[in-house]
């Protein structure tokens, strides 16, 4: 996606399956989205409360409040009327969609996800949403526009405020307002007005003549302070928050806009002060950050646990290689991958010789062992990243070999042997050597969509038998006597 407005959408994804969470978060957060996460409807509100987000993807089948009534439920409150919502489902049945937009949803993404379809539909919600807050923001700028000229031409040609009314309108606000001498090298304050009083305990009579610096009492390390000074000594106008602290020692948040007051001739003479106490909004602030901190927390202990399940998922428990599962995706995807290329695939199929008359001899606890160590030695033989040492099942080890030439592939199988031998496992059962070996089948082909995968086993499956009937302990490939 080209429009970098859209990689600042917040997205909320509201999703019970973790597998499924993880897979639409990664789409999005490749595409530079913000991303939250929620897996019931209680957590979603809870999610939307803290921060509106642009958009939310929500499934159907959610626990505590499914999607439907979650949906319904938004769409009732005027703030968050207007948040799209695109349904997630495998939508089997015309209903359902036709529920969904029922329900007040902008669009839907079926089951199993597809990226493509997910940003497509994704980018052009938050396309549209933008487009309508641009449109709303421009349309509130008319209107403030209109309220001025209306204002304008009601009071044309009538006398102007005179000070009095002037006067009674500042004691009015519940801002507080301060007035500085500026021609004062301490800037001295000679008017606060009741707003001021009632947010700080102190009256007017206890201030006049004070620097505005007491209230800060003795927190005078902040940064805001010294970017005020700054723009004192500049005489322009400043908008800061810093910690004050009242009569009474409590501490609040104080909203400052300073601005300088000039005379007819350009002369600085005074510098207005309008304070708001926004403590409210800020502890609302830290309580926001404090979820989204609880948030990503947790967000980091699910990935946790989902690359720990998809571990435990792809290994074997006893040797800690690749099992059978995680072999056969692999092979289906690099099948593909060099179908397209037109490069080869190498697979060395071993078996351990002998290997039951080992367990007959020594047991399966030194079974169990032999097992871990031989898979040792069958990952010290391979080098590269994409290569995969897998338990094929039982005494079987495979080894995938992407983008492999046939010699390449025999150089591996050497090297595997002589790790093996290196080994050294007494094995007086055998009838090839004393200690174990092992017999691989070697084979290589350039995949073609036309074939299956299982092509490259059973070719690898028959040089290993040809291994086994040749007297074990060696490899056999395709250009073997």
């Amino acid at each position: 996606m080209n429009n970098k407005a859209t990689h600042k959408a917040d997205i909320l994804v509201v999703e019970d399956q973790l597998d499924n969470l993880k897979l639409l978060s990664n789409i999005l957060w490749d595409e530079g989205y913000q991303v939250r996460q929620a897996i019931d409807g209680e957590m979603a509100l809870i999610a939307i409360d803290t921060k509106y987000p642009d958009l939310i993807l929500l499934d159907i089948k959610i626990p505590r409040l499914d999607g439907y009534q979650l949906c319904q439920t938004l769409k009732a409150k005027e703030t968050t009327a207007n948040i799209p919502v695109i349904f997630l489902s495998a939508f089997d049945e015309l209903w359902e969609k036709v529920k969904a937009f029922e329900m007040g949803a902008v669009d839907y993404i079926t089951k199993p996800y597809q990226a493509p379809e997910v940003l497509a539909r994704v980018e052009n919600q938050v396309k549209l949403s933008l487009l309508q807050k641009q449109l709303k923001a421009h349309n509130n700028i008319l209107q403030r526009q209109l309220d001025l000229t209306e204002a304008a031409q009601e009071f044309h040609g009538q006398p102007q405020i005179d000070a009095y009314l002037l006067h009674q309108a500042i004691k009015a606000t519940y801002n507080g307002i301060i007035i500085t001498d500026a021609t004062q090298s301490d800037n001295p304050i000679i008017y606060v007005n009741p707003g001021f009083e009632r947010m700080t305990g102190y009256s007017l009579e206890e201030v006049k003549g004070k620097n505005c610096r007491f209230l800060q009492g003795n927190d005078r390390n902040q940064p805001e302070i010294l970017y005020m000074k700054t723009c004192l000594q500049e005489h322009r106008q400043c908008f800061i928050t810093i910690r004050n602290y009242r009569k009474d020692g409590s501490m609040f948040w104080n909203e400052v806009s300073l601005s300088p007051v000039k005379d007819e001739s350009g002369k600085l003479v005074y510098y207005i002060g309008v304070q708001t106490d926004v403590t409210v909004r800020k502890r609302v602030e830290e309580e926001r950050q404090r979820y989204e901190a609880s948030v990503q927390k947790m967000n980091q202990e699910l990935h946790e646990l989902n690359t720990k399940l998809h571990r435990l998922a792809n290994l074997d428990g006893l040797t800690e290689v690749a099992n059978r599962r995680c072999f056969d995706d692999c092979l289906e995807q690099e099948w593909r991958r060099l179908s397209r290329e037109e490069k080869p695939i190498s697979l060395i199929l071993g078996d351990i010789d002998y290997f039951k008359r080992f367990n007959d001899t020594y047991g399966h606890l030194q079974g169990d062992d032999c097992l871990k160590q031989v898979a040792k030695a069958l990952s010290k033989g391979v080098h590269r990243p994409a290569d995969l040492v897998a338990r094929f099942g039982g005494e079987e080890f495979a080894v995938l070999l992407p983008n492999t030439p046939a010699f390449g592939a025999m150089q591996v199988a050497q090297k595997i042997l002589e790790e093996i031998r290196q080994l050294q496992i007494p094995h007086k059962a055998s009838q090839a050597k004393p200690y174990v070996t092992m017999s691989l089948g070697v084979a290589t082909v350039i995949p073609s969509l036309d074939l299956p995968p299982k092509t490259l086993i059973d070719t690898a499956d028959g040089y290993l038998f040809q291994a086994k009937n040749q007297g074990r302990d060696r490899a056999i490939d395709g250009d073997s006597p």
